[in-house]
C-alpha cells in the first residue's frame, strides 16, 4: 500500500516551505520553482551517474572477456571536447561554473518578475536533493 499518499505530499510541502523561508524571509515563486528546479537537476544527475556507471562496469567486462576493444584516447578526446564549456582546452572546475552559469540562464529566461529568489532555491533544491 501506499502509506503517506496525498498527505505525504502536502507534508513534504510544508517542510520546504519551512526550510525555504529563512533564506528571505518570504518565499516566493521564484524561489519555490528554483527549488524544485535543483531538487530534479540532482536528483537527474544521480540517475545519470547511476546509468554512466553501469555502462562503463558492463563495457569493461565486456573488454576482459575479449568481445570489445575500446579507443580510450578517442574517448577521452570526445569526453574533453563535450565538457569543456568554456572551450579552454582542459576540464576543470571553471567549466562546472560555466555549465552552472548557462544552466541558470536558460531556466531564468522569460521570468523576469519571479528570478530574484529562483537563484537561491536552485542552490536550496541541490543541496537537498
Amino acid at each position: 500500500g501506499g502509506a503517506g499518499g496525498a498527505g505525504g505530499a502536502g507534508a513534504w510541502l510544508a517542510q520546504a516551505t519551512q526550510d525555504l523561508a529563512p533564506l528571505g524571509g518570504s518565499i516566493s515563486i521564484g524561489s519555490m520553482l528554483g527549488f524544485c528546479s535543483g531538487f530534479a537537476v540532482k536528483k537527474a544527475g544521480k540517475a545519470a551517474a547511476v546509468i554512466v556507471g553501469a555502462i562503463f562496469c558492463m563495457q569493461q567486462s565486456l573488454a576482459h572477456m575479449g568481445y570489445v576493444s575500446v579507443n580510450w584516447r578517442k574517448v577521452e578526446a570526445d569526453l574533453t571536447q563535450l565538457l569543456d564549456t568554456n572551450k579552454d582546452g582542459k576540464v576543470n572546475a571553471d567549466d562546472a561554473v560555466h555549465a552552472y552559469q548557462s544552466m541558470l540562464t536558460v531556466l531564468q529566461h522569460n521570468t523576469l518578475s519571479i528570478s530574484g529568489g529562483f537563484g537561491v532555491g536552485f542552490l536550496y533544491g541541490v543541496r537537498t536533493g
